[in-house]
């Protein structure tokens, strides 16, 4: 791999570990099953399944192979049901979790989620714990700063905070969206306020154990707390 695209690398993959906390309380099911290619509940629950079976596989395993399905059932799910939000979700987690593993094209393919998450906050901005604002937030938190083609799609940490502010308000009570805007705000430079709402998830992260990213958000907590630590 190319210097210029370790960066790209490493900011997908910790896009890639940001969608786990996006996927709510895990959920056991097969990826398919016959005749379910006009179910979009099936088949959202098939890509909702190859999301979670690629975020748990060690390294890069077979993530990209399982992120392919996902989105193939995603795909599937919005030709029978153009209008459910959960559809677009799991097809924009699972496109994240693929450009963690392979690079070329990971532009086409933020677009897409950006498109993805736009739709559902048309459709149910509350989906998911506001998950749309909140992927669009850690999206525009995460990726590089810059790029070589005009009209790529960067970090912007001032759409991020209004992103992840706007989850925050929607669903208060969910951790993630809180850790989430605390990163934003440290990176925006308002310590104080990163601080607050790191406060805050760390207090509301014991009533979601049961959750598939209760791990991921005390590992990101934690490294949260060392970097705001270094810089005080």
């Amino acid at each position: 791999m190319s210097n210029r695209k370790k960066p790209i690398a490493s900011a997908l993959a910790a896009l890639a570990l940001a969608l786990a906390a996006c996927s709510g309380t895990e959920k056991q099911g097969s990826l398919y099953a016959a005749g379910d290619v006009a179910r979009p509940q099936a088949m959202l629950q098939a890509s909702r399944s190859a999301a979670e079976s690629a975020l748990r596989e060690p390294g890069r395993g077979d993530k990209q192979g399982l992120a392919e399905k996902g989105i193939e059932a995603a795909e599937r799910c919005l030709m029978a049901a153009p209008e459910n939000p959960g559809c677009y979700y799991w097809r924009a987690v699972n496109t994240g979790i693929y450009h963690s593993v392979r690079i070329a094209g990971y532009q086409r393919g933020v677009k897409r989620m950006v498109a993805d998450c736009e739709k559902i906050i048309q459709i149910d901005p509350g989906y998911e714990n506001a998950g749309a604002y909140r992927m669009l937030g850690q999206i525009y938190t995460k990726l590089p700063q810059t790029a070589i083609h005009p009209g790529s799609v960067t970090r912007d940490i001032e759409l991020a905070e209004s992103y992840l502010r706007k989850a925050v308000q929607l669903a208060p009570g969910y951790p993630e969206n809180r850790l989430a805007l605390a990163e934003a705000l440290f990176e925006n430079g308002k310590v104080k306020d990163a601080i607050e709402e790191l406060a805050q998830a760390n207090e509301l992260a014991p009533h979601w154990r049961r959750d598939i990213s209760y791990d991921q958000w005390k590992h990101e907590s934690l490294a949260l707390e060392r970097r705001i630590g270094k810089a005080q």
